[in-house]
């Protein structure tokens, strides 16, 4: 059975939506890819916010100029920029994956590269339970 994890990631002060997405696609993830290789998930898949570019009520601080496209609920319930999901085979392929993350010089490596795009203090990390998909 796959173990699966969803992320809550957002963009650095003074970043863009489409410099924070330029950035984790352009550099972070084959700088992640290449130090993680052996031990990469099954899938990474990154679902972004969708926003656009106009200032009005409502808007939060942390996106006073690109709202997202909020259909229910309110702009801060989405004040974070993507939602990553990463899919493993199984525990021990998650577990091996963590271990080496873990490793000093490996995390120190990921988080020197983080500060330059992420407001770390606002990623948020779950395991997911039961994956039931519906197709047409």
């Amino acid at each position: 059975m796959t173990y699966s994890i969803l992320c809550y990631l957002s963009r650095k002060a003074g970043t863009t939506p489409e410099q924070f997405k330029d950035y984790y696609t352009g550099s972070h993830l084959p700088l992640y890819r290449r130090l993680a290789a052996p031990y990469l998930p099954a899938r990474h898949t990154q679902l972004y916010i969708h926003r656009t570019t106009a200032a009005g009520e409502g808007n939060t601080p942390r996106n006073p100029s690109t709202p997202a496209s909020v259909f229910f609920g309110a702009q801060a319930d989405f004040d974070f920029d993507v939602i990553v999901t990463l899919e493993f085979k199984d525990y021990a392929a998650f577990q091996a994956h963590h271990e080496f993350l873990q490793q000093p010089d490996i995390q120190a490596q990921i988080a020197e590269d983080e500060e330059r795009f992420l407001d770390r203090s606002q990623t948020r990390a779950v395991r997911l339970g039961e994956i039931i998909e519906t197709r047409a």
